[in-house]
């Protein structure tokens, strides 16, 4: 619910709105069943303002207000159903949205707990000397491999001087000419299907996963 306002905000409007509907009606007169609303304005409008009070009765009148209905929130991907988590899910698996491939992690061999590492890696939680600053942990804020950079997920993972001599190591093992992204979720998003000479991709897929892990 709303605070109690308090104060003038230019627009009264809000004001009347949670005072309940009766005082918020006195703004709405219904012509033929459409709305027409009568804002006041605790001052008067000036110039280099005109176009923000048009702007602010074009969204009103861009609401259809029905006069003996109820407000209710709807749900716009299912609007007669209500909200649902699987229009939701579908919403933000499309394509452009969140376009990184998660399977890449859960779906392949490794360990369910290698899995959640990787996972949490992919997202910059892990419990690095940078996240624990964050935290409001006080401790320096280095490698605790390089003892040079800052301990963050990609740096420790990836960019490490030490870390990058073993990716180093398996990318020549499997002859393949590697340029390491600068995350962890870009580096998983890279690493799908085959590449180089070797062509099982079940013991490609898990290669990123046993790395971290030893990390």
């Amino acid at each position: 619910m709303t605070k109690i306002p308090t104060g003038p905000y230019g627009v009264g409007l809000w004001k009347y709105i949670r005072r309940g509907w009766n005082t918020f009606a006195r703004f709405l007169t219904f012509e033929g069943g459409s709305v027409h609303w009568e804002v006041n304005f605790t001052r008067l409008i000036k110039d280099w303002e005109l176009e923000s009070v048009s702007s602010f009765l074009d969204l009103l009148y861009s609401v259809i207000v029905h006069k003996y209905e109820e407000d209710k929130l709807i749900w716009k991907l299912s609007p007669d159903k209500g909200f649902q988590v699987k229009s939701f899910y579908n919403a933000i698996c499309a394509p452009g949205f969140g376009s990184f491939l998660w399977k890449s992690i859960w779906k392949t061999k490794a360990p369910p707990r290698v899995a959640f590492f990787s996972w949490t890696a992919a997202l910059g939680k892990i419990l690095t000397a940078e996240n624990l600053r964050h935290r409001g942990i006080i401790l320096v804020n280095w490698c605790c491999m390089c003892k040079v950079a800052r301990e963050s997920v990609d740096h420790l993972l990836l960019h490490c001087t030490y870390a990058k001599e073993l990716w180093d190591m398996i990318f020549v093992l499997f002859g393949i000419h590697w340029v390491m992204p600068r995350s962890v979720m870009a580096m998983f998003d890279c690493w799908q299907g085959n590449l180089g000479s070797y062509q099982n991709t079940v013991i490609w897929r898990a290669i990123p996963h046993c790395v971290l892990w030893c990390l």
